[in-house]
């Protein structure tokens, strides 16, 4: 199928909001850390935007409201073994002190909890090798790569709401 998967980002403070769950799939490979670090995502409903699903994803997981979206990239994660898509955003958003708090929704048996943190300080986690979720990096590295612009926009914006 196809998810859409946004990393929450406050420029205005320069952090991001990362999801840490339990994953099935690490620990079938014997991984010692089957809890991944990941950026919000779901699975596109019938009928549903891709950007709809991102916002809705970033209410139940996480319990944000995101202003402005910026689409990164739509791509196939491994097209030699699946035919899933992935549609990748950067979403702006307010990440004051105290939003770190446990997400999900009980009816999908989500046990999600969350972490804000510096975008320099998740972006070094690539390399301790605790941030290796593919689209997480990827968004990371883009955030980076795009933080003086998307901080300017700010200005423009009158704000992030």
């Amino acid at each position: 199928g196809e998810a859409a998967i946004l990393l929450p980002y406050d420029p205005a403070r320069g952090r991001v909001l990362l999801i840490e769950q339990f994953r099935v799939g690490p620990m079938m490979r014997g991984d010692p850390r089957p809890w991944t670090l990941e950026p919000v995502a779901g699975l596109v409903d019938p009928g549903e935007a891709p950007e709809e699903t991102a916002r809705r994803e970033a209410r139940e997981e996480a319990g944000l409201e995101i202003g402005r979206i910026e689409h990164v990239l739509s791509a196939y994660p491994s097209p030699g073994a699946s035919t899933e898509f992935f549609h990748c955003y950067v979403g702006l958003c307010d990440l004051p002190d105290g939003h770190e708090s446990p997400g999900g929704v009980d009816a999908e048996g989500e046990d999600i909890r969350t972490h804000i943190l510096p975008l320099g300080a998740a972006a070094a986690l690539i390399a301790t090798g605790e941030a290796n979720v593919l689209p997480l990096a990827t968004l990371l590295l883009w955030t980076q790569a795009h933080k003086a612009r998307l901080a300017g926009s700010l200005e423009v914006d009158g704000g992030v709401t």
